[in-house]
């Protein structure tokens, strides 16, 4: 049987892989965009794929900065977050 403290750091933790998933995923999409561009000099589409791609990745890096600061702040000073007090 699970203790309040193991459900909320399984839960945490289980949000900072799906974090860490969703930034890999970013990752190689934007590197495989950058890769269809050898010359450098996108085209107008190529921009347009390159910014969404940068964009993705840019706010999957924030999701696991948060992640982290969130099992931070749990692990360390016992704060569990709102979304998860439910599992307390």
């Amino acid at each position: 049987m699970e203790t309040e403290y193991q459900r909320v750091r399984r839960v945490l933790e289980e949000q900072f892989q799906a974090a860490v998933k969703r930034r890999d995923i970013a990752s190689a999409i934007f590197l495989e965009v950058n890769g269809d561009i050898p010359s450098h000099l996108p085209r107008s589409d190529g921009t347009q794929r390159i910014y969404n791609a940068s964009g993705e990745y840019c706010e999957s890096l924030k999701e696991v900065s948060r992640a982290v600061q969130r099992i931070a702040d749990f692990q360390i000073g016992g704060i569990i977050p709102d979304d998860l007090k439910q599992y307390a």
